[in-house]
């Protein structure tokens, strides 16, 4: 029965019911049910397994394809001269700005079911995300040096902490993560420091390619080196204005 199945479908039985309980769990979430619901809902009793069934299939968690969905949220693909980046908003701040296809990059899953974009007319969040792709177009023309916009990322006490001394570095100069670990106050969490730089979520904004190796050579950037590297070089030409 199983072969005759696969042969039809192209997988087999346990794998059609997971994409099926998958479906459905991504249509609870939209419509604005919780994620144990969802879970429990599209027929899973062991969460562990929901979760990382969720996120091989989505190349997202599944709180986090909920959030997308949330009536308070609203999305938008900008392109700019480092790649696409993708802006995500709440009322009341910018949650993220990564590359679109930073998921699938990290995942290897195509996330085709979020939206493009997804700006709530008259909502203060598409307000914020379009003031945002406007900032962001005025920093690559090279007119903008700071940020008007209110931020928050999601992160731990020390990765938020880490954030906060990401925006202290000035437009145009560069530290390197000896220097950030002394400017948050333990000279000895330079490893640390790097894996919160390397989590931050909000690119450019928060301006976690200004830091770099002690021999001033580039590293990981979310982006891609070549990104940093056009940042950088934006910058250094901006501050001769």
């Amino acid at each position: 029965m199983s072969l005759v199945f696969k042969r039809y479908y192209d997988m087999k039985p346990a794998e059609y019911l997971i994409q099926v309980r998958i479906a459905a769990a991504k249509q609870a979430l939209q419509a604005g049910a919780s994620v144990f619901d969802a879970a429990a809902d599209s027929g899973y009793t062991n969460y562990s397994s929901f979760y990382a069934h969720f996120r091989k299939l989505s190349g997202m968690p599944p709180a986090k394809y909920r959030q997308l969905f949330a009536q308070n949220i609203s999305l938008a693909v900008m392109d700019t001269p480092i790649g696409p980046l993708r802006i995500v908003a709440s009322q009341d701040a910018i949650l993220c700005v990564e590359p679109a296809n930073y998921l699938e990059k990290k995942t290897g899953q195509a996330t085709d079911q979020v939206p493009a974009d997804r700006i709530i007319p008259n909502d203060p969040s598409g307000d914020l995300v379009k003031a945002c792709m406007r900032e962001l177009k005025e920093y690559f023309a090279g007119q903008r040096q700071k940020f008007d916009l209110p931020l928050s990322p999601e992160g731990t006490n020390f990765q938020q902490k880490v954030w906060q001394q990401l925006q202290q570095i000035p437009y145009g100069e560069t530290r390197s993560y000896q220097q950030l670990a002394e400017m948050t106050g333990d000279k000895n969490a330079s490893r640390a420091i790097g894996l919160a730089n390397n989590c931050n979520p909000i690119l450019i904004l928060i301006p976690c390619h200004r830091v770099i190796g002690a021999d001033c050579s580039l590293t990981g950037y979310a982006a891609g080196l070549a990104a940093k590297k056009l940042l950088l070089d934006l910058e250094k030409g901006g501050t001769k204005k």
